[in-house]
Formats: structure tokens, C-alpha cells, sequence
């Protein structure tokens, strides 16, 4: 990660001030599987419930990278993660398949 992103990270959840790297890591280390255990483990998603596609979208990434690390399918687990955040990923540079 650049000094930019390190210094200003991409925000969530609004309501808690939830990173996205912080979801992420929560999602990795529990191996959570809803936005319910996302909100459990930390508060993202449990005010106006506005981020919980964008948490469910990080859960469904996880899930992708754990079976393509497991079997000869899909994308690599690098390859789910990228540099940037989440938005700059979604908006700029997406490769068609």
C-alpha cells in the first residue's frame, strides 16, 4: 500500500468509522461467513446496515479465494485482494473475463 492509502483508509461502514482493511482481516481471521458474524466481530454493518453489500461482497471474496487456493478453479487468492481499495478496484482497471 502507497503512503496515501496508508494515511486515509477507505471507510465502510460509516457508522462505526469500520476500514475496509479491518473487515477484511475480521472476515479472514474468523473465517466469517455472514454480515451478522462481520458485525459481531467488528460493529461494521450494525448502524444503517448501508455497507452490508459491500461486506457481503468481501465475504463472497474470501469464500472464492479460499476454494481457488484449494483447487485448480478460479483466481488466485492474491488475486482477490489487489492493490487499491476497494472502489478504485470495483471503478478503475476491472479486466473483462
Amino acid at each position: 500500500m502507497s503512503e496515501t492509502e496508508d494515511a486515509n483508509p477507505e471507510i465502510i461502514c460509516k457508522c462505526f468509522q469500520v476500514t475496509e482493511e479491518t473487515i477484511r482481516n475480521a472476515i479472514e481471521a474468523g473465517n466469517l461467513s455472514s454480515v451478522e458474524s462481520v458485525t459481531r466481530a467488528c460493529e461494521a454493518g450494525g448502524g444503517c446496515h448501508s455497507c452490508h453489500i459491500l461486506i457481503q461482497l468481501f465475504i463472497d471474496q474470501h469464500q472464492e479465494s479460499k476454494t481457488a487456493a484449494s483447487g485448480p478453479k478460479g483466481e488466485s487468492a492474491a488475486g482477490a485482494k489487489g492493490k487499491g481499495g476497494f472502489l478504485s478496484r470495483l471503478f478503475g482497471g476491472r479486466r473483462a473475463r
